[in-house]
C-alpha cells in the first residue's frame, strides 16, 4: 500500500469513527425514549418475530388474531439486518437503533470510497466528511426505517459501477449485479438501478472496448458481446432476488415479487385529499382506509388486498389525469423543500423528526443542491461520466412522482448529492491553491 493510500485509509477511518459517535450520541440523547409508530414498528417487531422463527408476518395484526398474517409490506433486507442483534437477545428498540448506527457509519465509508473512485482521494475525504455530519443521513439512523439500508446499498451499487467502468471484469460485473439485487431488497424502486445504471454502463464499456471504427461485421460481433456482458450483472441481480420472490410466490394467492407496499402507497396518495387542497402532493391514510378494512374483513391476504388498492388508485388517477402534472410538481416541490414550506416542519414531525432536525435538514439541503449542480458541471468538463450519480437522483424523482413528497424518499439520492458537492468543494480549493 502506498503512503497516499495509507493516509487516505487512516483519515477515512477517523471520519467514520466520528460519524458513528455522532449517530450514537443522537440516538442516546434524542431517540432512546422516542415512541415509534408505523413502519418503524413493522421493522422492529418484525425482526424480533423473525428471530423467534415466526417468519415474515404482519406485526400490526397479532393482537387478537386467530393466526399470523403473512406479510410482505416492505422488502426484507433491513429487517434481516435488525434480526442480527435480535438473535443474540438484543431485541430492544435501543439495540436496533445502535445497530442501525453501525450501518450508517458504513454508508459514510462507502461514500468516501465512491468520492475517491469518481474524482480522487481528497474528494473522497470531503464527501465522507459531509456524509458524517449531514442531517439528511444521520437522522435516518435514528428512525428505524429502511432508508438507512437504502443509503448503504445505493452507495455500494454506484461505487461498484464506477469500479466496473474502470476495469470491466466478469467478477466486477457479478458484484455490481448482486449489489443492485441487495438494493432492490431494501427498497423496491432501486430495481431501477438496472436500467438506469447497469444497462448504459455495460453497453458503453463493451462498445468502447470492442468496437473498432471500421468493419460493420466486427461492429455486430461487438454488439453481441455487449449483450453477453450485460447478461452477467442482470443474471446476478435476478439470482439475488430469486429466493425472496420464490418465497412470496409460495405464500400469497396473487403474484408478489418484492413487496405489496407500492399498491398501498399508490392508494394513499391518489384521492381528492392529495390531488386538491392543502395536502396536494402528500398522502392521506383516509384515502385507503376503507379499502383496507373491507379487504381484511373479507379475509383477503395481502396480495389480494394489494390488487384492490392498485385498481382503486389507477381508476382515480385515470379519472383525474388532467390534474396529474400539478400533483407531480407538488410532490417534487415537497421533497426538495420548495413547496408548502409552512408544512415542512409539521410533516417532518409526522415522519418522526424533531423540529430542530427538520430545520437543519432544510437549511443544509439547498446549499447541498447548489454545490451538487456545480460539481456535476465540473465533472462534465473533465469528461468524467456522471450518469451513475445522476441515476440515483433520477430514481428519487421517479419514486416521488409515483408516490408522494415525503422527505425520507430523498435518502437514495443523498450519496450522489454528497459526492457531487464534494467535487465542487474540491474544485474551489484547487482554484484557491492555484492563486499566486
Amino acid at each position: 500500500m502506498s503512503d497516499e493510500a495509507r493516509r487516505f485509509a487512516w483519515v477515512l477511518g477517523a471520519i467514520v469513527l466520528a460519524a458513528l459517535a455522532l449517530r450514537v450520541a443522537y440516538v442516546l440523547v434524542e431517540r432512546r425514549d422516542f415512541t415509534f409508530e408505523g413502519d418503524a414498528v413493522f421493522y422492529h417487531q418484525g425482526a424480533n418475530l423473525l428471530a423467534d422463527g415466526r417468519g415474515f408476518i404482519s406485526t400490526f395484526e397479532l393482537a387478537g388474531a386467530r393466526k399470523a398474517v403473512e406479510a410482505a409490506d416492505h422488502p426484507p433486507l433491513y429487517m434481516l439486518w435488525l434480526t442480527v442483534p435480535s438473535f443474540v437477545g438484543l431485541d430492544t428498540e435501543l439495540a436496533h437503533l445502535l445497530w442501525s448506527c453501525v450501518l450508517g457509519a458504513g454508508s459514510v465509508a462507502l461514500i468516501g470510497l465512491l468520492g475517491r473512485e469518481v474524482a480522487g482521494p481528497r474528494v473522497g475525504l470531503v464527501a465522507a466528511g459531509l456524509a458524517a455530519v449531514s442531517p439528511n443521513l444521520w437522522w435516518h439512523d435514528g428512525a428505524l426505517m429502511a432508508e438507512t439500508m437504502a443509503i448503504f446499498t445505493a452507495a455500494l451499487a454506484i461505487l461498484l459501477a464506477y469500479r466496473y467502468r474502470a476495469s470491466p471484469t466478469t467478477g466486477r460485473a457479478v458484484a455490481l449485479g448482486v449489489s443492485c439485487g441487495l438494493a432492490t431488497l431494501t427498497r423496491a424502486e432501486l430495481a431501477l438501478l438496472v436500467p438506469f445504471v447497469v444497462v448504459p454502463l455495460v453497453w458503453s464499456r463493451s462498445r468502447v472496448a470492442e468496437v473498432p471504427e471500421r468493419a460493420s461485421a466486427q461492429h455486430e460481433n461487438a454488439e453481441g458481446s455487449a449483450l453477453r456482458r450485460l447478461a452477467v450483472p442482470v443474471l446476478a441481480t435476478v439470482v439475488t432476488l430469486a429466493p425472496w420472490v420464490a418465497y412470496n410466490f409460495s405464500r400469497f394467492d396473487k403474484p408478489v415479487y418484492i413487496s405489496t407496499g407500492f399498491e398501498l402507497t399508490l392508494d394513499i396518495s391518489s384521492c381528492d385529499d392529495t390531488y386538491y387542497g392543502p395536502l396536494t402532493g402528500y398522502l392521506s391514510i383516509e384515502c385507503a382506509r376503507r379499502t383496507a378494512l373491507r379487504a381484511r374483513a373479507e379475509g383477503l391476504d395481502r396480495s389480494e388486498e394489494a390488487v384492490r388498492h392498485r385498481r382503486k388508485a389507477l381508476d382515480y388517477i385515470s379519472d383525474h389525469k388532467g390534474r396529474l402534472p400539478v400533483v407531480v410538481a407538488a410532490r417534487w416541490g415537497r421533497v426538495l423543500g420548495l413547496y408548502r414550506l409552512d408544512q415542512y416542519l409539521d410533516f417532518g414531525t409526522i415522519e418522526g423528526r424533531e423540529r430542530w432536525v427538520s430545520r437543519l435538514t432544510l437549511y443544509t439541503l439547498w446549499p447541498m443542491m447548489v454545490l451538487a449542480a456545480v460539481g456535476a458541471v465540473v465533472l462534465r468538463r473533465r469528461r468524467t461520466p456522471i450518469f451513475p450519480l445522476v441515476a440515483l437522483i433520477a430514481i428519487m424523482f421517479v419514486t416521488v412522482a409515483l408516490s408522494y413528497g415525503a422527505q425520507r424518499f430523498r435518502a437514495v439520492a443523498e450519496p450522489a448529492l454528497l459526492v457531487l458537492a464534494a467535487v465542487a468543494i474540491d474544485a474551489g480549493l484547487r482554484r484557491v491553491q492555484a492563486r499566486p
